[in-house]
């Protein structure tokens, strides 16, 4: 007989918490997303954004790999070479970068012109300003 009391006895307490309202939930807190800024690199090519350069030296876009401080990469962008400009949204930080014309295989048809300090503030944008001129082609 105890063990049917015992029952009986949770069964009402069951029934009771539930017309209590009674709810168990989970609280996820909120994720911090990190703040960001951007990077803009703008490019000429001897000089001039003359389209026609870039299929004249085999150039189909504009590599940018983007490094942080220790120098693991954080990304690379591939920007066709006719656009003349690239933007890169990156958390707030210091970085380098490395831009160099590549053709269809990502074979390099220039040097590559290293970036360095690039200083990343929450809310603007940086731009640099890059030229390849014809000496600079490979």
């Amino acid at each position: 007989m105890r063990i049917s009391a015992l029952v009986v006895s949770l069964f009402a307490s069951s029934l009771a918490a539930g017309s209590l309202g009674c709810t168990v939930g989970v609280v996820t807190p909120p994720v911090e997303m990190a703040a960001t800024g951007t990077l803009t690199v703008t490019w000429l090519m001897a000089g001039t954004t003359d389209a026609s350069l870039c299929a004249g030296y085999g150039a189909r876009s504009l590599e940018l790999a983007v490094y942080d401080e220790a120098g693991n990469e954080v990304t690379t962008v591939d920007t066709p070479c006719e656009s003349f400009s690239t933007t890169v949204e990156l958390p707030e930080g210091t970085y380098t970068a490395d831009a160099t014309l590549v053709d269809a295989a990502s074979r390099a048809k220039s040097v590559t012109k290293p970036l360095s300090g690039i200083d990343i503030v929450a809310g603007t944008d940086l731009t640099i300003d890059l030229d390849f001129p014809t000496g600079s082609m490979l």
